[in-house]
């Protein structure tokens, strides 16, 4: 499978799930994932032979619809059918000026805001929105959401019982705020997945499906934040901060196809432009009163991309964000964030004491960081046997071989 071919399914395949899941209603969604999964495992083995149809959305939910529906009779005889007939959405790509006028119109960020359900707990609601958009496996998404296979499992089981009488109806209207944070919270883990997917595959920045999937985070975003029933403050914020660590995107994998940590990617390689239109959507969140974790957030990435050099970055500035994003948000990975900023401003003995006392509870997604954090703040006290045995740790405990040889290139 070429880049892509990958890039235009995983594209296309978020398209259909949130069409057929209109159709099919929110009680229907996994069956509606599993129709469009099978759809696109068809379309593999036969597009490379046949060629791509002129409409591949069209083609994907056709087929997909004719699964559901065979299901439906085999399972369901007593269910009412849904009609058959393609959906106009389909018939044709919207104009680009009136796709965002008016009410939510935008196919993915429909589906996401339909299945950030008020009627589920807000993490519930953000696993769902994952499973939904990207289709990704349930041992792709849970060490996202620092869970475990099974509880994530569960989670969305009870979901689907809960919506099983809801249509899946766009939200517009006074609907759509008590949703946003949760959207909020579901695009920047898009954005991380495929980052983090695209940094182990050794991806290069055109044409990758990962880093297809960044992409599509930040499209989203920015399409959050211009849409009139969408447009708030935080959604700018959220909007800058996948820009700016869109713009890092470039120097991320050097050119064997191996990660580079952000102290050692060279500034040179990062998009000037997007760096410069995160800064716009950041001021932008600016005109609101309340200071959110995305504004923190985005600050923070600010003035890493502002900074000439590793050595001129302002550290106390970023610290300063990370003690007011803790009364936000106390979980393990700002506290972890936190206590690296500690060291890299000239406090590795704060850091240590705080990531001795992170480190018993840290979940296992970010044990690497976590040792790899203990080992800087040990070495910028010269504490050097103890810091190699903790490097040594964190290499051990590394998620993916493509991270592990970082470590132990950069250590």
């Amino acid at each position: 499978m070429t880049p892509e071919l990958a890039a235009l399914l995983t594209r296309e395949r978020r398209r259909a799930v949130a069409l057929l899941a209109r159709q099919l209603g929110l009680g229907h969604l996994a069956l509606a994932e599993d129709a469009v999964q099978t759809a696109t495992l068809r379309a593999l083995e036969r597009w490379p032979r046949e060629g791509v149809p002129e409409r591949p959305a069209a083609w994907l939910y056709r087929v997909a619809q004719r699964l559901a529906i065979d299901e439906l009779r085999h399972t369901r005889p007593h269910t009412a059918l849904p009609d058959d007939a393609e959906p106009e959405a389909l018939a044709a790509p919207p104009a680009d000026e009136g796709r965002l006028a008016g009410e939510l119109h935008d196919d993915e960020l429909a589906l996401l805001f339909a299945a950030c359900h008020p009627a589920l707990p807000p993490a519930t609601q953000v696993a769902l929105a994952l499973r939904s958009l990207l289709g990704l496996e349930l041992a792709a998404i849970a060490p996202l959401l620092f869970s475990t296979e099974a509880a994530l499992a569960q989670r969305l089981a009870r979901a689907r019982v809960t919506l099983a009488g809801h249509a899946l109806a766009v939200p517009g209207g006074a609907e759509l705020p008590p949703r946003r944070e949760a959207v909020l919270s579901a695009l920047a883990l898009v954005f991380h997945h495929g980052q983090l997917a695209a940094g182990r595959q050794g991806a290069t920045p055109q044409g990758d499906a990962p880093l297809a999937v960044c992409w599509e985070a930040i499209r989203l975003a920015r399409a959050l934040a211009a849409h009139p029933a969408t447009a708030a403050p935080e959604a700018d914020a959220l909007a800058a901060l996948l820009l700016l660590h869109g713009a890092r995107l470039t120097g991320r994998i050097d050119d064997a196809g191996e990660l580079v940590p952000l102290h050692g990617q060279p500034r040179d390689r990062w998009d000037a432009g997007l760096i410069r239109l995160g800064l716009a959507h950041l001021k932008a969140s600016q005109r609101g009163t309340a200071l959110t974790r995305w504004h923190l957030q985005a600050g923070i990435a600010a003035e890493h991309a502002m900074a000439p050099s590793p050595e001129a970055t302002h550290w106390p500035a970023i610290v300063r964000c990370y003690e007011l994003l803790l009364a936000h948000d106390p979980s393990h990975a700002p506290r972890l964030s936190h206590a690296i900023a500690l060291a890299e401003a000239g406090e590795p003995a704060e850091a240590e004491r705080a990531l001795r006392a992170l480190l018993p509870t840290v979940p296992e997604a970010l044990q690497a960081h976590a040792c790899a954090a203990l080992a800087r703040a040990l070495s910028r006290q010269g504490r050097e046997e103890e810091a190699d045995g903790w490097w040594q740790r964190a290499i051990e405990a590394a998620g993916h071989p493509a991270e592990a040889r970082m470590l132990m290139r950069f250590r």
